[in-house]
């Protein structure tokens, strides 16, 4: 989908969140590279960010840790670009935040999130490729639901009918009221098992495009342990009551699924060099915005919190290469003296150049902008 529109963010303040006291960034559209020395506070930018879309941070963090050190609340305000002006606000307080969105506060999550889709690769963010299992269902499903919301439903009754099955279980109740939530788990499990197996076949498909990025095919392969006939699925539950009560937990089933992340036909997290692994991340997350934009006709925000690391020359022109074709909007950061080809159309700032405006505000300075492998003077 070409011609589809961009979600971009224009303008980001932050005021004591972390390290920063008052800040601002200047974004535009393209890829928006932002170099500084360790504890520059980068990764604060881009969390920020996700911040404003999610409502949290990816790095998990409460808000006490947030807050500047002898603050008692931050702030963040954005500007953004989705289809016209958007005004967002995040308040932060010790223990609650308050988002503000077009004027009017936000009291739900999902609603934030679906205005804002904002995607982030990033090691504080988990560990896609080499995380334990459940990090990798959490990811397919957070794709499930970001672009077809209805299917949040059938997750949610399938969860809900598990834990009531369980707590029946441990209190020896009859066996009617374990069959009507064993067939709720098994109806609902049903829409979940082919939810995830057409999310797959999807992100297979964005995959084959990120070739030239991998030195190899990468794909994805899920196992399931979940009986494909109805019938069954409800023999087995059944037939395993007392076991699963002498181990507290039911051993098949959508929350037992494993996804695999293939890298020539063998498991990328045992084969792949570290190098390779984070390539695969990157390819992961572009197959995850392509079907994103395919289903809600929307490129996302993607944010990369130092995704050059661990990739040796040839394979950082070739993931710059990729981000450069990538339609969407691009906030990156990269530690300082990390060398960006001159032939790539990148606006680049730098994070410790920073200077106080007429309001007593930091503003990032813009490093030199490279378009085109054409250098440009530097902004005042």
């Amino acid at each position: 989908m070409t011609g589809s529109p961009r979600l971009s963010i224009r303008e980001l303040t932050l005021s004591d969140l972390r390290c920063h006291e008052k800040i601002n960034w200047q974004c535009e559209d393209g890829i928006n590279l932002l170099s500084g020395h360790n504890g520059s506070g980068k990764t604060t930018m881009l969390e920020a960010v996700y911040m404003m879309a999610h409502g949290r941070s990816f790095r998990q963090a409460r808000d006490p840790e947030l807050v500047r050190w002898g603050m008692d609340r931050f702030r963040i305000s954005g500007v953004w670009t989705r289809y016209g002006p958007m005004h967002v606000d995040l308040i932060g307080r010790r223990g609650k935040s308050e988002i503000i969105l077009q004027g009017k506060k936000i009291s739900r999550r999902k609603e934030l999130t679906e205005t804002l889709p904002v995607v982030v690769e990033a090691p504080q963010a988990g560990k896609l490729v080499d995380g334990v299992p459940g990090e990798r269902r959490k990811w397919l499903d957070s794709v499930i639901h970001a672009s077809n919301p209805a299917t949040y439903r059938a997750y949610q009754s399938y969860l809900r009918a598990l834990m009531q099955r369980g707590r029946l279980i441990r209190r020896n109740r009859s066996s009617a009221e374990l069959d009507a939530w064993e067939y709720q788990i098994v109806t609902a499990g049903q829409q979940v098992v082919k939810a995830r197996c057409e999310m797959i076949n999807s992100l297979n498909h964005s995959l084959e495009n990120e070739h030239e990025l991998m030195e190899s095919t990468l794909k994805l392969e899920l196992t399931s342990t979940a009986p494909e006939s109805e019938n069954l699925w409800l023999e087995r539950l059944a037939s395993r009551r007392d076991d699963d009560a002498r181990l507290g937990r039911l051993q098949i089933g959508p929350h037992c699924d494993r996804l695999k992340i293939l890298f020539g036909g063998r498991e990328i997290r045992s084969v792949g060099s570290r190098g390779q692994q984070k390539l695969a991340a990157m390819a992961l997350r572009l197959a995850e915005c392509a079907v994103r934009q395919e289903y809600r006709n929307l490129a996302p925000l993607l944010l990369l919190d130092d995704c050059l690391e661990a990739l040796d020359a040839e394979r950082q022109q070739r993931l710059m290469n990729r981000l450069c074709a990538y339609r969407g909007q691009i906030l990156m950061t990269v530690p300082s003296g990390i060398k960006i080809p001159e032939n790539l159309a990148i606006h680049q700032s730098h994070l410790s150049d920073s200077v106080v405006n007429e309001n007593g505000m930091c503003a990032i300075r813009p490093a030199i902008k490279i378009v085109a492998g054409r250098e440009m003077e530097k902004a005042a």
